[in-house]
C-alpha cells in the first residue's frame, strides 16, 4: 500500500512538471486498493483480456543489434513506437555469464521476440540512470545481469532476472525470459494500455538525471574502499552493480536507517509467503505451502500470478520487486491472479521475520561494506565440509607477516576449529556472513586452533 501511495505522488509530481493535469493521475484506481470496486474492474479487464496481437518479425532473418547508447536507442524507440529491453551486464564478473552469453547468441525461438524490441546493452553501472532505470527500488545489485523493459516514453514495464543460494539457473532459463518478452509485447501493443494506466512512470524515482556517481553513497564508499576507480585490467575502469549495492548500504548506515533484517531479507523469494513458481513460466503456481500467506489469501496451484500490491506482473522477478519494496515487518500485499478465464482478488498478509532466507551468497553480504572481517580469508581446513566441526586455514596473503592478526601468532599453517564459541562447519560465504553479523569493529575474537591454542585478536575500527 505504501507502494502505490508513492507512485502516485511521483507519477503526479513528473505530469505537473510537464504540465498536465494530475488529479486525475493521483487518484487513478489502478494504483488504488485492489478491493476497491473500480480497482478490481480495473484489473479485470487488464488480465482478463486477449492478448493484443504483436505486430510481425520485422526482419526473419536479420540478427539482434545490441545498440550501446541508451539515449540514441530512446530516440529510436520513440520514432519507432517500439519497447526497449536494456540489459545490464558486468562483465568482470563470472556470475550470470553462461546466461549472458545465451541471450547474446540468441536463438530461433529468442531472436524473433527481442528483434520486436529496441535492444541495448549497457556493461557500466555508473551509466545508470534513475529517470530510466529506478535501480534503488526494482534492480537486484547483487547480479551481473539484469534487464529492464521500457516503453518508448520511458516508463517501465518489467524487470528480468533472479538468482537464489541454490544456483544462478534456479529463478532464470532462457524459456522464462522468452515468456516475459512475450507478455511484455503483448501488454506494449495493447490499445487500451495508456487507458489502463498502470506501467511504473520516467521519472519516478528521479525527475533529473541522477546516478551511483552523483548519490551520496558513492563519497562514502570511495573513503571506505579507494581502490573504487582502480581500472580493471581487461575491462578498463567501471562500476560494478554490487558497489552500487555497497553505496546503498553505505547511505543507510550514515542516516542510521540501516537495519540487518532489511539488508539480509532483500529480493525475498515466492517461497517466502508460501508460493513455489514454475521457473519456466515465471507466474505459474507450482505449490502452495499449507497455512501461509498465499494459501490463506485463496491462492492455489495451477493458478497464473498477475498483479502483486498494483504492479503488472510479467515474470517472477516482477512479483520478487514487489516482495522486495513491502515492510520489513508486517504487510498486506493485495495480489490478483487468473484462474482459467477467472480473475481473483486477495491479500497475502505477512508479519515480522517473514524475510528470513539464505543470503550469504551475495557479495554485499559476504564481501560488503557491513561489518569487519576476520583478519584473513578463510580456506577450507582438511576436514571441512565433512560436517564434523569447523575446519579453516587462514589465508593472509603473500605477505603474512603484514597482516595485523600475524602478531597474535596465529599462522597460515594453522588449522582453526572454533571462532570464539561457534565450531559449525560452514560453508565459506555462509561462514564469513556469520562473523560480519555477529561482530564489529573494536570486537575481541578468540581464534582456537586443532591443537587447543587460542589467539585473541582485537578487530580494527577503520
Amino acid at each position: 500500500m505504501r507502494e502505490r501511495c508513492t507512485w502516485g505522488w511521483h507519477r503526479g509530481m513528473r505530469q505537473l512538471a510537464v504540465g498536465v493535469v494530475a488529479v486525475g493521475a493521483l487518484l487513478s484506481a489502478s494504483r488504488g486498493h485492489a478491493e476497491t470496486p473500480q480497482a478490481e474492474v480495473l484489473w479485470r479487464a487488464i488480465l482478463g483480456s486477449r492478448p493484443a496481437a504483436i505486430p510481425a518479425d520485422p526482419d526473419p532473418t536479420g540478427e539482434v543489434r545490441w545498440r550501446d547508447n541508451f539515449d540514441l536507442a530512446l530516440a529510436e524507440a520513440k520514432g519507432a513506437g517500439k519497447p526497449l529491453l536494456v540489459t545490464w551486464r558486468c562483465l568482470p564478473c563470472k556470475q550470470c555469464a553462461e546466461f549472458d552469453k545465451e541471450i547474446l547468441e540468441g536463438s530461433r525461438s529468442l531472436d524473433p521476440l527481442m528483434r520486436r524490441f529496441v535492444t541495448v546493452r549497457l556493461t557500466d553501472a555508473s551509466l545508470l540512470d534513475e529517470r530510466f532505470f529506478p535501480y534503488r527500488t526494482h534492480q537486484d545489485l547483487d547480479l551481473s545481469w539484469w534487464a529492464y523493459l521500457l516503453s518508448p516514453d520511458g516508463d517501465l514495464y518489467a524487470v528480468f532476472g533472479g538468482k537464489d543460494h541454490v544456483s544462478e539457473n534456479t529463478r532464470i532459463s532462457e524459456a522464462a525470459f522468452e515468456n516475459t518478452l512475450r507478455r511484455v509485447l503483448a501488454h506494449h501493443y495493447d490499445p487500451q494500455r495508456v487507458r489502463w494506466d498502470v506501467d511504473y512512470p520516467m521519472g519516478a524515482s528521479s525527475l533529473v538525471e541522477h546516478g551511483p556517481r552523483d548519490s551520496a553513497g558513492y563519497a562514502l564508499l570511495r573513503a571506505k574502499r579507494p581502490e573504487l576507480e582502480k581500472p580493471h585490467d581487461e575491462y578498463g575502469s567501471c562500476l560494478h552493480c554490487h558497489q552500487v549495492g555497497d553505496m546503498l548500504t553505505m547511505e543507510a548506515l550514515d542516516d542510521g536507517s540501516f537495519t540487518v533484517e532489511a539488508f539480509m531479507g532483500r529480493w525475498p523469494l515466492p517461497e517466502n509467503v508460501g508460493l513455489l513458481l514454475d521457473r519456466d513460466d515465471g507466474l505459474l503456481v507450482k505449490a502452495v505451502q499449507r497455512g501461509s500467506p498465499a494459501a490463506k489469501a485463496g491462492i492455489k496451484v495451477g493458478d497464473r500470478l498477475g498483479m502483486a500490491g498494483g504492479t503488472r506482473l510479467f515474470g517472477q522477478a516482477d512479483f520478487r520487486g514487489v516482495l522486495h519494496r513491502a515492510a520489513e515487518g508486517a504487510d498486506a500485499i493485495e495480489m490478483a491472479w487468473q484462474r482459467g478465464d477467472d480473475v481473483l482478488f486477495g491479500t497475502v498478509e505477512v508479519s515480522a521475520g517473514w524475510r528470513e532466507g539464505n543470503n550469504a551468497w551475495r557479495k554485499t553480504v559476504y564481501d560488503g561494506v557491513y561489518g569487519p572481517g576476520m583478519g584473513f580469508f578463510p580456506l577450507n581446513g582438511p576436514k571441512a565440509g565433512k560436517g564434523e566441526s569447523l575446519s579453516i586455514k587462514p589465508w593472509m596473503g603473500p605477505n603474512p607477516a603484514e597482516r595485523p592478526v600475524y602478531a597474535t601468532g596465529l599462522r597460515p599453517d594453522m588449522e582453526i576449529v572454533a571462532i570464539d564459541d561457534m565450531d559449525q562447519d560452514l560453508p565459506t560465504r555462509d561462514l564469513i556472513t556469520w562473523f560480519r553479523l555477529n561482530h564489529q569493529p573494536g570486537d575481541e575474537v578468540r581464534y582456537r586452533v586443532r591443537d587447543g591454542m587460542t589467539y585473541r585478536f582485537t578487530l580494527p575500527t577503520e
